[in-house]
């Protein structure tokens, strides 16, 4: 007793003074060491508890050298020296907070989970690791602040790959071999593959933040671990990748399966503590899920059926030049191999939280994944080359005065633009007295008919071509400057008012010569990032997202358009002019700083006050995201279909996403069940509308010529 005494009276000094000189206590959670406050250690009462389980001295002494030092319970067997200081390991852990860092000596080792309760069965990990802890950016922590259960900022979206992987190898030389180069084993792409794309690609390197977690004890910061050699670095991003990506079950019932995983995740959180992302990827036959439309379905089949044909004359004109004799079993097999192959695809599903980036952000980041992403990244610097080289043009002194004068352009936008932009949004507020939807929440509690949750849909739209010329007959014909996006609201608005049409009809059924115009305005939130949606090279994903609200019509009468202009055209023209008023200020900057402004200093419930009541009682978000122009390839596999669902903020309960990818427009759909209980129908109204207009541009490119 005396001797163990005289050790733990030894140990208090060299405590106390580790203490003083380090300023800081850590403690052990999840198998590393974390800050918390300082606390006090009973050394004798240890030593008594130690002494009564009859253990060595030595071991004894470890243990309250470790435990003292902050490491918790750590490692204390070592066979290979017998000294009182042996059987404990020390390592340098750094802590970088908010550009500071702080070097503080800890023990090496992890519980071993089987013997959690026996304090002496300890595992002896030896791995030296540092962890980082960066400042949130301040829009990120504003998604944290703002959500809530019933609107968690959770963007979700899915990828839909077909085609021949990489990998995929047949050295046979006929007509077999086109069975099994394209046969379901051969063409899956799997969690490895993801594994391997997400590390041959360096996307640890280039978006350290995807292994990231808010930290449980401060909100504002980002944690990210790092071990002290690449090897020990890359088997733990390694063994973190397991737990983002998953197999899954194929979706057995077509589009039903996916809407319904797609509608769960929308409003399932993720404990951002743990992981900010996650990919459920599956596989299954061509065309199963839904995720890739009927007639892409049907192009990919006819191409695989022309190189099959092209083969098969192949294989033929060289069998007539040598004959070919089959042996006993060989045509079975044959006609086993036709009769197995079925053009199989992949889908991956994507959820992120809005903490990690904003949704524009993580999709163009996951383009680093592909096989074009080398291509890509040229064409971005090539266009930021012209633009630098745009600005040293002719002499220094016109140089000058150029730039002179643009500052001063800038510096008059944005100040008269700002007050503009607030009083247009105080003109909103106040005329703006209710959301469209209310009533229809409102009857529906009342009838007991609310059916909570999201309903969603998506669709192949038109091609994007098409779109553009359409925009720019009707804009030529009326002297107005229409974009693509301006053609979408204006449909997506139209949609909204069929819908609150139903809505009034199945509230109050009327007669068929009554009617009552559901409203005769609907507000509208348009994100705008604010780098075009796209992730300069060197830079890694991030929240640079503002957004606008503006007015767009509802209802309207035959009076309130001319005989030269449809509903439809002048539906698109007056969409145009508000969207024109809205996107030349600089609203959606001024967005992005007051929530920068509320994330920092405001407390959660006013932000998410202030957050609800700033969309004006806007009824639908509508969301423009530009993909690439081309098909991009992840391991070989085309991505033949993209789409993205929004996260509906509070407030709204209608959210449409306009994306262009290879080409092709596509449209999705997320909202409430209560606001819109069809989302097919939904999408059905907006194309219906799209046609309307197609015509409209027939008509007047007729007329012209």
């Amino acid at each position: 007793m005396v001797l163990i005494s005289g050790v733990f009276d030894a140990l208090g000094p060299w405590y106390d003074n580790t203490q003083t000189s380090r300023g800081v206590n850590y403690k052990r959670i999840g198998g590393r060491p974390t800050e918390r406050s300082n606390c006090s250690i009973d050394l004798n009462n240890m030593a008594s508890s130690i002494l009564g389980r009859k253990v060595l001295p030595a071991a004894a002494a470890a243990f309250t050298a470790n435990f003292t030092c902050g490491g918790g319970v750590s490692s204390m067997r070592d066979d290979k020296s017998d000294g009182i200081w042996a059987n404990v390991g020390t390592t340098t852990r750094t802590l970088c907070e908010a550009g500071r860092s702080e070097k503080v000596k800890s023990v090496i080792g992890k519980i071993n989970p089987g013997a959690s309760n026996n304090l002496f069965l300890i595992k002896e990990s030896g791995i030296r690791e540092t962890v980082l802890r960066k400042r949130m950016t301040s829009i990120g922590r504003f998604s944290l602040k703002s959500e809530s259960i019933d609107n968690p900022s959770i963007p979700t979206f899915f990828l839909a790959l077909a085609g021949r992987k990489n990998n995929s190898q047949d050295h046979n030389t006929g007509p077999s071999s086109v069975y099994s180069a394209m046969s379901c084993g051969n063409n899956k792409f799997t969690v490895s593959d993801f594994e391997s794309a997400w590390m041959a690609k360096g996307m640890p390197t280039r978006h350290p933040r995807f292994h990231s977690t808010v930290s449980a004890h401060d909100d504002r910061y980002f944690e990210e671990i790092h071990h002290t050699t690449a090897d020990e670095q890359n088997t733990r991003i390694k063994a973190e990748l397991d737990r983002h990506a998953a197999e899954t079950m194929h979706f057995s019932v077509y589009r039903d399966d996916l809407r319904y995983r797609l509608e769960h995740m929308l409003i399932s959180p993720i404990e951002v503590s743990d992981k900010l992302w996650e990919v459920k990827i599956s596989n299954g036959p061509l065309g199963s899920s839904g995720a890739i439309s009927r007639a892409k379905v049907d192009a990919i089949v006819q191409k695989i059926k022309n190189d099959e044909r092209q083969l098969l004359e192949n294989t033929k004109r060289n069998e007539e030049n040598q004959s070919r004799r089959f042996g006993v079993g060989e045509l079975w097999s044959e006609a086993a191999r036709k009769a197995e192959f079925t053009p199989t695809e992949s889908v991956l599903l994507f959820r992120t939280h809005h903490a990690l980036a904003d949704g524009a952000s993580i999709i163009a980041a996951l383009t680093d994944l592909c096989d074009e992403a080398e291509e890509i990244r040229a064409e971005i610097k090539k266009v930021l080359r012209k633009w630098k080289q745009r600005g040293k043009r002719g002499t220094f002194m016109r140089r000058l005065l150029t730039r002179l004068v643009r500052y001063t352009k800038m510096w008059i936008w944005l100040i008269f633009g700002t007050m503009r932009a607030f009083l247009y949004q105080m003109y909103l507020q106040i005329t703006t007295r209710g959301n469209p939807f209310d009533a229809v929440k409102e009857d529906a509690e009342r009838k007991g008919l609310l059916v909570t949750g999201r309903s969603v849909s998506w669709c192949d739209a038109a091609p994007l071509e098409e779109a553009k010329q359409i925009a720019q007959t009707i804009g030529k014909a009326k002297g107005v400057n229409i974009t693509v996006n301006d053609l979408f609201v204006s449909c997506i608005t139209s949609a909204i008012v069929r819908q609150l049409n139903e809505h009034e009809e199945f509230m109050a059924p009327m007669s068929a010569h009554e009617h009552r115009p559901a409203t005769r305005h609907i507000n509208v939130v348009i994100p705008v990032h604010l780098r075009g949606g796209v992730v300069l090279p060197g830079e890694s994903v991030g929240n640079r997202i503002g957004a606008f609200v503006t007015r767009c019509p509802g209802e309207m009468k035959h009076s309130d358009f001319g005989e030269e202009a449809t509903q439809s055209t002048e539906r698109l023209l007056r969409v145009s002019r508000s969207l024109c008023y809205s996107k030349n200020s600089p609203a959606p900057l001024i967005s992005h700083y007051l929530a920068k402004f509320c994330s920092d200093y405001l407390p959660d419930t006013w932000t998410q006050s202030l957050f609800k009541r700033a969309n004006a009682n806007a009824c639908v978000v509508v969301s423009n995201n530009r993909g690439y122009h081309k098909k991009l390839h992840i391991g070989g596999m085309a991505i033949e279909s993209a789409h993205a669902f929004l996260p509906l903020p509070p407030g709204i309960p209608v959210g449409v996403v306009v994306q262009s990818y290879a080409g092709e427009l596509s449209l999705s759909v997320t909202a409430e069940k209560w606001a819109v209980p069809d989302p097919d129908t939904f999408l059905l109204w907006v194309m219906e509308e799209y046609e309307r207009l197609r015509n409209d541009a027939a008509k007047l490119k007729k007329r012209k010529n």
